[in-house]
């Protein structure tokens, strides 16, 4: 008895060692690549590919890599306002979400930027309330979406040049939106609103998401599965196109910003104080890694192997897995 007990205790000791060692390797994972020297807040990160990336921030920031991350060179897009959301359909050709309710072009890989489009502003409107423009999806090369302030949404036919409103059926503001194709897709902002079409949206239906907070940003993987993340460490999950979306437990108060998924297992969240949960079971049960930073993370790319996220003081951080 007494060689049996001391055999288990060894085996516990050497399984929390192990335990030790795996998570000393998790938390190993999030480096720095690359902290901007302006300590500007960055607000997101996009990659074409693994040598081309972008992150934006305040004051009209944009920094460019063709390298991997490892140099960063400033691009001018000749706004000095918050920049929202940046997304490149080749290495020429992308768009950009600036402050004033602007959308920005270019067709030279970001080294030069043209205005396509600004909401309208009265006079009359308080500076505090002006419209304000916060994310971007172009599912294809002509038709694109824009969602901002005042349950606002706005629709490209041709790739840009011209925009129309569509009818939201809310005044919440809508801080994300996602299009798996040029048909089916979703919206996400205040109060709890989730806002859903499946015909490149001519109509928006309102789900039920059964929350007050407020709601940041949404991730897809084709038509039926979906995240939602956002305010006091809310997290949402569908397994049905949002038929019915499920409150999965995050362990955390914090605000929740950005999710992204590698594939139908393994994803990530971020949020404010460097916090940052993964999955690898598609969501239904989130673990948090250690990020090496209390700065809030605000911009999260996972696409292809690549997990990048960016925040506070022009941080930028990389994941990489040992494996």
């Amino acid at each position: 008895m007494i060689l049996l007990t001391a055999q288990l205790k060894t085996t516990a000791i050497a399984v929390a060692l192990l335990s030790l060692f795996c998570l000393t390797s998790v938390q190993a994972q999030w480096t720095a690549a690359h902290h901007d020297s302006a300590k500007g807040d960055l607000n997101g990160v996009f990659f074409l590919d693994k040598e081309r990336g972008w992150v934006i921030g305040d004051n009209g920031m944009i920094k460019a890599t063709k390298d991997e991350g490892i140099s960063w060179v400033s691009q001018n897009p000749k706004v000095k306002s918050s920049l929202s959301d940046i997304y490149f359909r080749n290495k020429e050709e992308g768009w950009l979400i600036a402050g004033g309710a602007r959308i920005l072009h270019t067709n030279n890989g970001g080294d030069t930027w043209e205005q396509l489009y600004q909401v309208p502003i009265s006079a009359s409107v308080k500076k505090s309330e002006a419209p304000e423009l916060y994310s971007v999806s172009f599912p294809d090369k002509k038709k694109g979406w824009v969602v901002g302030t005042d349950g606002r949404i706005l629709r490209t036919d041709d790739g840009g040049k011209t925009w129309q409103q569509q009818e939201s059926g809310t005044k919440e503001e809508l801080v994300h939106v996602r299009f798996v194709n040029d048909k089916w897709g979703w919206a996400v902002g205040g109060s709890g609103v989730i806002l859903f079409t499946n015909d490149g949206g001519r109509t928006w239906a309102r789900q039920q998401s059964f929350t007050k907070e407020h709601l940041y940003h949404i991730e897809t993987r084709g038509k039926d599965r979906a995240w939602v993340v956002g305010d006091k460490g809310t997290i949402l999950r569908t397994s049905n196109g949002g038929l019915t979306w499920e409150t999965i437990a995050s362990g955390i108060r914090e605000s929740l910003l950005s999710v992204g998924f590698l594939d139908d297992r393994s994803g990530w969240i971020i949020g404010w104080k460097g916090k940052i949960l993964r999955t690898g079971d598609g969501g239904v049960t989130w673990v948090e890694q250690e990020s090496g930073t209390r700065v809030n993370l605000y911009g999260l790319f996972v696409k292809k192997k690549q997990v990048w996220a960016v925040g506070g003081d022009g941080l930028v951080l990389r994941y990489k897995e040992d494996r």
